[in-house]
């Protein structure tokens, strides 16, 4: 213990930012994750205000032999940005912004947040895009590693496939500048890795580069448009075969789960919710929701903003806060929904057992299925056309197994029509967790790690080198939902 303090207290000398340790009110901010059930205590985090940080945190990690994981913006659906007993580097003081007008192009430190990237955009680029979350306190990183999914991804694809620059620090410390045209045949494949292949996985990635869009209209027609969840298997049927013939420029996402009722808001009502983003003019995009609106919803809320204000709009609806989560994922291929699927929505609905709890999926394709796709990274599922996620939410910690169980439950009732499951919703009881992340990916994915991190010093529970699976035998064993390391 006394070798430990002695590396600490040397290592603080030499930090640009700084240690905190547990009792402080900056350990504590890092700690609290957007996920509440997941408060896995480090021995002390590492706040980097440089590179040279990141490379003294990774030397430090390995001469003290403890575990290391990075937190960006800490929205890690199974709280894999934190360890319990090692080290968490955080990223979360460096969020220097700068803009190459010319290129239309952003470069971002990996510390910044999509609200911190939108209010850039906003005051210095408008009217400029970039193709970012839809819910502003996501981080970068993990976001982008993912694939990242968009309101606009169906005009100008995922997040990952718009960018075009990436600086990472390797397990070994050394800083790469990782882009498609790179001279060492390494760094191209770590940048096709990089754009899909998961956070977390393959070093510490400092810095990218983004392609920004000129979106169609200043602004985009965004709201919702709610149906009683009674009359989900006419209303998601017609949307299901409506969606399918929408111009690129246009996503309408889906909700099902309680909001409140327009004629008494103190009462919240089950309801199926459309969720349409247009990118292009309000009048235009009026006239692509006329089959939705003849199917008189009881609330309709649709507005001409610019596209930040929708997201930060919408984006509050999903934080999970000081709340419990549990969250399942699974892609939807192109037949779409059934009769079976909605009926299993329905029934999931009316038995859950937290009010909070609610499903919400993705609506995918457009300029995400490009012709070729093989050189964009390893993302698998750009076929898909909906990405569905779970959110079990939940407020008291006794309660935790009925929440986990029923949203297990939930899943597996439609997972014979899923078709893979979706990184940045990262599950630790899911089955055959690699293959349905990763899909034909997953071979180069493992080969490009081994070659990156000969030791795999960058691991955690489901990193893309583990073996890990879970039992799933019942009573579900929890433990998985408890820890970042096998």
């Amino acid at each position: 213990m006394t070798d430990l303090r002695a590396a600490v207290n040397d290592l603080s000398r030499h930090l640009s930012g700084y240690v905190c340790e547990p009792g402080s009110p900056e350990y504590d901010g890092v700690v609290a994750i957007d996920n509440g059930r997941t408060r896995t205590p480090p021995a002390l985090v590492i706040r980097a205000n440089a590179t040279a940080d990141i490379r003294r945190a990774l030397l430090f990690a390995q001469e003290t032999k403890l575990p290391l994981t990075v937190r960006g913006g800490g929205h890690s659906a199974a709280g894999y940005c934190l360890n319990r007993g090692g080290i968490v580097l955080d990223l979360g003081l460096m969020k220097a912004i700068s803009l190459d007008k010319a290129k239309k192009r952003l470069t971002v430190q990996m510390g910044a947040t999509w609200n911190d990237v939108y209010g850039y955009v906003y005051r210095s680029a408008a009217p400029l895009i970039p193709v970012g979350g839809g819910c502003l306190t996501v981080g970068l990183p993990g976001f982008l590693q993912g694939g990242g999914y968009s309101f606009v991804s169906r005009s100008y694809g995922l997040g990952s496939d718009n960018v075009t620059q990436i600086k990472l620090v390797d397990a070994a410390g050394t800083l790469r500048t990782l882009t498609a045209d790179a001279k060492d045949p390494h760094d191209r494949d770590l940048f096709w890795a990089c754009r899909g292949g998961g956070g977390g996985n393959f070093g510490v990635a400092v810095e990218m580069t983004l392609q920004l869009h000129t979106p169609a209209a200043k602004t985009v027609l965004g709201g919702q448009l709610s149906f009683p969840l009674e009359r989900a298997e006419e209303v998601i049927a017609a949307y299901d075969a409506w969606a399918k013939k929408l111009p690129d420029a246009m996503a309408a996402y889906g909700y099902a789960g309680l909001q409140p009722d327009p004629a008494e808001p103190t009462r919240r009502i089950p309801s199926f919710r459309i969720t349409p983003v247009f990118n292009g003019a309000y009048a235009d995009g009026i006239d692509l929701l006329q089959p939705m609106l003849r199917l008189n919803p009881f609330e309709a809320q649709l507005h001409s903003v610019p596209l930040p204000a929708l997201e930060m709009a919408i984006g509050r609806s999903t934080l999970v806060g000081d709340r419990l989560a549990y969250i399942r994922s699974g892609m939807i291929g192109d037949t779409g929904w059934n009769a079976d699927m909605i009926k299993a929505v329905q029934e999931a609905m009316a038995a859950a057992p937290s009010p909070d709890s609610f499903v919400v999926w993705t609506h995918g394709r457009g300029k995400v299925l490009e012709p070729d796709c093989t050189d964009l990274g390893p993302y698998p599922h750009r076929d898909k056309r909906y990405i569905f996620e779970l959110k079990s939410i939940w407020n008291d910690p006794a309660d935790t197994r009925a929440n986990v169980e029923w949203a297990y439950d939930f899943g597996e009732a439609l997972s014979s029509q899923f078709h893979g499951a979706y990184v940045n919703y990262i599950d630790p009881l899911q089955k055959d967790w690699a293959k349905a992340y990763y899909g034909d990916s997953l071979d180069r994915l493992r080969k490009i790690k081994k070659e990156a991190d000969p030791t795999g010093f960058f691991r955690f529970q489901q990193s893309v080198d583990s073996t890990f699976e879970p039992d799933l035998s019942r009573p579900l064993d929890l433990s998985p939902l408890n820890r970042t390391l096998v």
